[in-house]
């Protein structure tokens, strides 16, 4: 044997039979022993103890078995078969063998032929229904559509819609269109999540078979959709967006990186409220106040806005305004690079009234001209915030971020990367006064060195700080 294998726990067990049962013989490790020639013919005492062996098994803990063992076990194959007709004898065994049997004589047992019968059986075709439903609910899609090609009774599996209940098409982006859409349609009638990523180029964007497959999909799942992404599909039919806002039951719903600066004031007329939809994501996308204003209106129950990087969105005050008043329960709010904050405005007044906020993403939304007034009220309303942004807010002090260390106590991750006028004081404060605080990230903060952060995460140790000087 390989000598390798004393790390992988090989176990050999030698079974034998005398009576009608068979009996555990011997059970240990394997020993690594000098070559024998296979010339040489077995001791005449040891010939009793064959006729008793029946089955000798090596046993090996596959986790710690190395690639090396598998090129060892091919290149040895021929030996490896010769277990099967005992030319040699292991001394340690043959002497446990010997001394337990030597004074018994017994009856060779007949092996037992195969029925051939068994041999000329289809056992995948014998399996019952309810197993091969149960294999095909771990497949993927494109495992599904190769076990369809295998024969009617699993093609007729395979197309159950069951099985298409969470379906990414990410992955195929390059193979989505309209009549691969059309086939897919009979299995996705109760699909619940549907990702279809980059599964649209603009350059197509008068393919009508691809909107009407598409709108024909989203018609016939209104009901039991709850999860829809159509981020980086470049755009999407007016008739598509208000099926999309047909679908009663839409929970999540992502448009990234989409055209959809078409979308204007009063698009919607036909369209009902979505009162489970949580999540609604427009980053990178071309969307206007106007067409997020009207979309905004109808999804009372909104918690969670993300709307970063989106170039069309210039004046904060009214979207803040409509959230205000359409969207009461908002927790969180992602504007990373969208505009920049007013704070000679009454926009930061109103965000004040957003008092379920967790999430807050301000990077790069410093205000012009500069001032304090949105980071005072959002301290003294939003007392559940858990998470703080203020990336690259280049004039922000230590004591405009005084309020939010000493009044949200719940939270866990305040982000401060370009912060150059960030000292020692505020990690201090915000370590002794956060009770929850794990993540402090300074990234390019002058003013704070290395010693620093050692200092702090010596007598703070539940807390990480991340520097990049």
């Amino acid at each position: 044997m390989h000598p390798s294998w004393e790390e992988a726990n090989v176990v050999v067990r030698i079974w034998g039979a005398w009576v009608d049962n068979n009996k555990l013989i011997f059970k240990g490790k394997w020993h690594l022993l000098y070559e024998t020639s296979h010339s040489k013919d077995p001791s005449e005492s040891y010939k009793e103890c064959f006729e008793l062996i029946t089955t000798i098994r090596i046993e090996f803990n596959k986790n710690l078995l190395m690639f090396s063992d598998l090129i060892w076990t091919f290149l040895n194959r021929d030996r490896m078969k010769a277990l099967s007709n005992f030319p040699l004898v292991l001394p340690l065994e043959g002497r446990v063998l010997y001394e337990g049997v030597q004074t018994l004589t017994c009856n060779i047992i007949p092996e037992r032929q195969p029925d051939k019968k068994w041999n000329k059986k289809n056992f995948i075709q014998a399996l019952p229904t309810e197993v091969l439903y149960h294999i095909f609910h771990y497949l993927n899609l494109r495992s599904l559509s190769r076990c369809a090609q295998v024969n009617k009774r699993w093609n007729s599996i395979a197309s159950d819609p069951r099985f298409y209940q969470e379906v990414d098409l990410k992955v195929y982006w390059n193979k989505i269109n309209g009549k691969n859409l059309e086939k897919l349609k009979n299995k996705l009638q109760i699909v619940r999540k549907l990702d279809m990523t980059w599964c649209h180029d603009f350059t197509l964007i008068t393919n009508d078979e691809y909107f009407d497959s598409l709108t024909s999909i989203l018609e016939g799942t209104k009901d039991t959709l709850t999860h829809l992404c159509l981020n980086h599909t470049d755009f999407v039919s007016k008739v598509a967006m208000q099926q999309i806002f047909a679908c009663l039951n839409l929970e999540e719903l992502r448009l990234r990186n989409m055209w959809l600066n078409w979308l204007h004031s009063g698009w919607s007329k036909s369209c009902k409220e979505l009162t489970s939809l949580k999540t609604l994501d427009v980053s990178l996308s071309t969307i206007k106040e106007s067409g997020l204003i009207e979309i905004l209106k109808m999804i009372p129950n909104l918690e969670h806005l993300l709307m970063d990087d989106c170039d069309k969105l210039r004046n904060v005050e009214p979207i803040v305004t409509t959230v205000v008043n359409y969207n009461p329960r908002l927790k969180s709010w992602s504007s990373s690079r969208t505009f920049h904050l007013k704070d000679n405005s009454k926009a930061y007044e109103e965000f004040g009234k957003l008092i379920h906020l967790e999430y807050l993403d301000f990077t790069y939304c410093e205000p012009k001209p500069y001032g304090s007034n949105w980071l005072k009220c959002i301290a003294i309303n939003c007392k559940k915030l858990k998470r703080l942004e203020l990336g690259f807010w280049e004039q922000l002090t230590d004591e405009d971020l005084h309020p939010i260390l000493t009044q949200c106590k719940e939270l866990s991750h305040l982000y401060l990367p370009r912060t150059p006028k960030i000292s020692y004081w505020t990690l201090s404060v915000a370590c002794k006064n956060l009770p929850n605080l794990r993540h402090i990230c300074v990234y390019w903060c002058e003013k704070i060195s290395k010693e620093m952060i050692e200092d702090l995460a010596e007598n703070y140790k539940h807390v990480n700080i991340y520097r990049i000087q």
